[in-house]
């Protein structure tokens, strides 16, 4: 596998590999957000696989999108748990 494709699968998988919410309560918040997340890896996804507009933009290009759409909807509108256990 080369450097884009593995960045852009990396970047997929951030779209949609979201920590899971702390309570019951935080599950709405959560749904929306990776709603909206998994619709930007959609676009890209459907960009890089070739389909106009976007057709000769390039892996890279597909790749900087997600990433700029994800760094918009961080996992910050909800309560969940963090690297070290503790809820964030």
């Amino acid at each position: 596998m080369n450097d884009d494709t593995r960045a852009f699968l990396a970047a997929v998988l951030d779209a949609i590999n979201i920590p899971a919410p702390a309570t019951f309560g935080d599950h709405e918040a959560f749904s929306r957000l990776l709603e909206d997340r998994v619709l930007d890896a959609v676009v890209a996804l459907t960009g890089a696989l070739g389909e106009p507009p976007a057709a000769d933009w390039g892996l890279g290009w597909h790749t900087t999108y997600l990433r700029t759409q994800l760094a918009k909807k961080p996992p910050t509108t909800y309560r969940h748990y963090g690297a070290d256990g503790g809820a964030v």
